[in-house]
């Protein structure tokens, strides 16, 4: 249920992929207590990205969709684990991490030939 797609200014490797994949689902599984095996990743080189002025350092937009409400508590801390997370791995500033929660009424996700508002 939860999708995250990343936009990022840097290519990444497989290997760096396929790390800060795993951190962010597991992190993301645990404050959320949803199933790793719902959560999905898009990670997006952007050809072309500024932040302010600068286009030379690394910056990242998140893309944080979610079926249900995030109450201001969960999404402060989704924004510190991952903001953190991407620090640590990417070593990008903090400063240059912008993250967009939106939430979704469940009727408007549809999964497995259906939509969640049927209780799968």
């Amino acid at each position: 249920m939860p999708l995250i797609k990343f936009h990022y200014s840097h290519r990444l490797e497989k290997s760096e992929f396929d790390l800060l994949s795993k951190s962010l689902s597991k992190s993301i599984s645990s404050i959320l207590n949803k199933s790793e095996d719902y959560i999905m990743i898009i990670f997006q080189f952007s050809d072309f990205q500024s932040f302010g002025t600068c286009s030379d350092s690394p910056s990242a937009f998140l893309e944080f969709k979610n079926v249900g409400i995030f109450p201001p508590e969960v999404t402060s801390l989704l924004s510190a684990v991952i903001t953190k997370l991407l620090v640590e791995s990417l070593g990008l500033c903090k400063r240059r991490v912008y993250i967009d929660f939106q939430n979704s009424e469940r009727h408007l996700w549809g999964w497995n030939a259906d939509t969640f508002a049927t209780g799968q």
